[in-house]
């Protein structure tokens, strides 16, 4: 079973589809990050984040007592500080391999509406 990532926005937007497919950004995550690094933009792995209780589920479920884990809270981004660094990803070659153009531009049309709305968003990872 491959990872996937997912947007999840701060608050559901009437009409807007955020299913995605994301598991070429979870193959090819390193390679992103190093293309975001030489384009000058935040990474997307930055833009990653999840809710406490559902980190601490997920530790439990793999045998790891959480009690003792201080969790972060959700941490929110603007989404047009993710949609800069999707615009730069998109031009660059690692976009051109094993459906990460497709993976990008699903995000991009998410990030795009949520900016019209002000909403904010974070990446979490499907397992």
């Amino acid at each position: 079973m491959s990872a996937a990532y997912f947007i999840v926005l701060e608050q559901m937007i009437d009409g807007l589809d955020t299913d995605m497919d994301g598991k070429s950004l979870s193959r090819h995550i390193e390679a992103l990050d190093e293309a975001a690094e030489e384009l000058g933009v935040t990474p997307l792995s930055a833009f990653f984040s999840t809710d406490p209780e559902q980190a601490a589920e997920f530790l439990g479920e793999e045998g790891i007592d959480a009690g003792d884990i201080e969790m972060p809270s959700v941490q929110q981004f603007t989404a047009e500080e993710g949609l800069a660094a999707l615009r730069a990803l998109q031009q660059h070659s690692v976009a051109q391999t094993d459906g990460v153009a497709i993976d990008l531009q699903e995000c991009t049309r998410i990030l795009e509406t949520a900016a019209q709305h002000g909403i904010g968003w974070h990446f979490e990872i499907d397992f």
